[in-house]
């Protein structure tokens, strides 16, 4: 039923039977739950409770790839979980003390190379002036790329994330502070980009967040071209003209998103081409990934909010494991989804669960 419950999470639009299949599992072990009966026939495992509470706690669109990873080290038995048939028997090749060292060593080896970068990150961003909530919101996007693209070799990737997280949030916060930022002021920041020439180095806030704009971009541009011999520069900075003259327009700014999972996927190597931004999944999939996200940011928490975003999710679901002829590339799609499932989890958890899963995830070794 847990597993059932886990693969119905996985829906398309329109798959009734499977969203049946959802509510009928939710409700079963929410009961079992709640009368402490997480019982398996088949099976005496280490933490059967413990799984059931993680997939009921963490839904899929929120469940990050570390997080999952560093509860399942804790539930998981290794050779001491025991088959139930006509005889009690283990199954070597599934539950195995060898496999559950090596996950921990490779885990806690992570981990530490990730509170290396988090160092690393502290010194980039350390200023006195800085509100302690703005370097609350850092470690959050470190974690949240940090938990979603864990692997040591992304560092670039992580870093990238991180930084036009930290990006959008500081020129956002500005923007949005009349004190700081007039509708002319707004205008000539995104004139100044698109012409660098007229950027000016003194200490008005426009030119000193300009500045830093311009350096975490040759920055990102300089590391890529170094590890991947691909220079990103051109399509970086016409990423950030795109988002920035919405801004221009005076609209109500969208596509912080989408402007993340270009960054990431450019970060890795790639160039993102007219083509490919023209490519009628590459339109669907970031309208989707824009829209919900967009929602996520502004919640309040309503049901309505909630079952429109889920519905949502489901297309982009759908279209991002979808094939088809002329398929736009997997690892791209596959960034939108990453991505958008880091937004409904800080939508989707309070500041007190973020902080314990940080802990957990960052900073706590599995022992």
């Amino acid at each position: 039923m847990l597993n059932l419950y886990r693969a119905s999470q996985m829906i398309f639009p329109g798959e009734k039977i499977l969203n049946d299949a959802k509510s009928f599992s939710h409700t079963f072990l929410t009961e079992k739950q709640s009368t402490n009966e997480l019982l398996d026939r088949w099976i005496i495992t280490k933490d059967l409770g413990g799984e059931v509470k993680y997939a009921l706690d963490v839904p899929w669109y929120a469940s990050l790839p570390r997080l999952e990873t560093r509860y399942y080290l804790e539930q998981y038995g290794g050779e001491d979980d025991v088959w139930i048939a006509k005889t009690l028997y283990r199954m070597g090749n599934i539950s195995n003390n060898k496999y559950l060292e090596m996950a921990k060593l490779d885990y806690n080896h992570c981990q530490a190379i990730h509170q290396r970068e988090w160092s690393h990150i502290q010194k980039w961003f350390a200023h006195p002036n800085i509100e302690e909530s703005l370097k609350t919101r850092l470690l959050w996007s470190y974690y949240e790329a940090a938990a979603s693209i864990f692997e040591p070799e992304r560092c670039i990737e992580r870093f990238a994330w991180l930084k036009t997280t930290v990006l959008i949030g500081i020129i956002t916060s500005f923007f949005t502070t009349k004190s700081c930022f007039t509708n002319a002021d707004i205008r000539a920041f995104v004139d100044e980009f698109i012409n660098p020439r007229n950027h000016k180095n003194d200490r008005k806030p426009r030119h000193m967040v300009m500045g830093v704009l311009h350096d975490t971009l040759n920055d990102i541009s300089s590391e890529v071209l170094a590890a991947h011999g691909v220079d990103i520069h051109p399509h970086l900075h016409n990423a950030w003209m795109m988002w920035l003259l919405n801004w221009r327009k005076g609209e109500d700014v969208v596509g912080e998103a989408e402007l993340i999972v270009q960054t990431i996927y450019m970060s890795s190597g790639h160039c993102l081409s007219k083509e490919s931004l023209s490519h009628p999944q590459y339109q669907s999939i970031s309208s989707l990934t824009n829209d919900i996200c967009h929602k996520l940011f502004h919640k309040d928490d309503n049901h309505t909010l909630w079952s429109e975003v889920d519905s949502k999710m489901q297309e982009l679901v759908e279209l991002v494991f979808n094939d088809s002829l002329n398929n736009l590339d997997p690892s791209l799609k596959e960034m939108f989804l990453i991505v958008v499932k880091a937004f409904y989890y800080r939508a989707y958890f309070d500041a007190e669960t973020i902080s314990h899963h940080i802990s957990k995830v960052l900073f706590d070794n599995v022992i």
